[in-house]
């Protein structure tokens, strides 16, 4: 396989931990804490559990036909017909989680960073730069994103500022919300750390042996939880159970309060690192969806149908002007991805042993 279409392990370890660290990390907390109050770091690091098993899953999957990526995969095991339909939902999965995060980060910038700018121009600025990024063969994609990964270390030093506020009281008692509660704040770690399937398109241009492959991806996964679980710890020991109540968003609150040097407000300069970060996540979510359409029309090279994939979701995006439906759009890619990450992966593991289907370099 050409070395421009192909990534190494450590390209594959941060561009992971790049698109699982999306817009969640400015809301998770809130979320957690109003299932699972002082508990939330425990679910966290549930959810960490429950990521890890999911990625054992499609691995054992992907494992089975080396060489393949999912789109390969299900017309292999499904046939033909059924093969190009599920290509085509896996299509608009990723178009759709891709569309989520433009959607979430919009949403951001609009509250926090630009009130009056207009949505299309907003889009706009998201469009061409993906266009030009997401076209580049995936050795180039990967050396861009992966220093863009960089650009959570900032990020992380600025939250662990909130060090100095933290007051450990407001964590008691532990299992206020109950252990039931806390086991169900897990879902929430669950639907923040989607960006882990993008190994199951790029899993044959990886270099490197199928189990080193699964270490990149897991611990890429296990360092998240630990910064997910930094970051709902430090905003749930700075702000008391009630004030976290009434803050969807509480890392920039919390950068607010924190006097930076010569700067009044952290947060100017987390935002803008953070928006760099979020481009590079749905990116990713373009790169897979325009692969899969380039799979489905058989064409050489993905970049033809970017255009198409990233018009399409700014679209989207653009469309919908009250924040219900706006909401929507995460609702349906978050519920899709127990279909796409979970139960189709399971349904074609075991149809692969009971048809007998597999590469046989494995």
């Amino acid at each position: 396989m050409n070395k421009e279409t192909t990534i190494t392990r450590g390209q594959l370890f941060l561009l992971i931990l790049k698109f699982e660290i999306g817009v969640d990390i400015l809301s998770l907390p809130y979320r957690i804490h109003l299932i699972s109050k002082g508990g939330g770091w425990i679910s966290v690091f549930l959810g960490g559990f429950l990521i890890q098993l999911v990625i054992l899953l499609c691995w054992l999957l992907m494992r089975r036909f080396p060489s393949s990526s999912i789109y390969d995969i299900v017309t292999l095991i499904m046939g033909k017909w059924i093969g190009k339909l599920l290509i085509i939902a896996y299509v608009g999965y990723f178009l759709l989680m891709g569309t989520s995060v433009l959607v979430n980060a919009y949403g951001v910038i609009n509250r926090w960073m630009l009130q009056d700018t207009p949505r299309w121009a907003i889009l706009a600025l998201f469009l061409f730069s993906s266009i030009y990024l997401v076209r580049q063969k995936l050795r180039i994609i990967a050396r861009v994103l992966v220093l863009i990964s960089f650009l959570v270390l900032p990020m992380m030093v600025l939250i662990s500022y909130g060090l100095k506020e933290v007051n450990l009281l407001y964590l008691l008692p532990l299992t206020e919300a109950g252990w039931p509660n806390i086991i169900s704040g897990s879902t929430e770690t669950l639907m923040a750390m989607f960006g882990f399937e993008f190994f199951l398109v790029v899993f044959p241009m990886v270099e490197g042996s199928s189990g080193g492959k699964l270490k990149s991806v897991a611990s890429a996964s296990a360092v998240v939880v630990l910064l997910y679980a930094f970051t709902v710890f430090i905003c749930s020991t700075a702000f008391s159970p009630q004030q976290l109540d009434l803050m969807p968003e509480p890392v920039i609150y919390l950068l607010r309060s924190i006097p930076l040097g010569t700067m009044d407000r952290a947060d100017f300069l987390f935002l803008p690192i953070w928006l760099i970060s979020i481009f590079g996540a749905i990116c990713g979510y373009y790169y897979t969806a325009s692969y899969g359409i380039s799979y489905l029309f058989k064409q050489k090279h993905h970049k033809k149908a970017v255009p198409y994939v990233v018009l399409a979701s700014c679209i989207i995006a653009y469309l919908p002007q009250q924040k219900e439906k706006l909401e929507l759009i995460s609702t349906i890619s978050n519920r899709s991805a127990y279909f796409f990450l979970m139960i189709l992966p399971l349904l074609l593991l075991v149809l692969s042993y009971i048809m007998k289907r597999k590469e046989k370099m494995i």
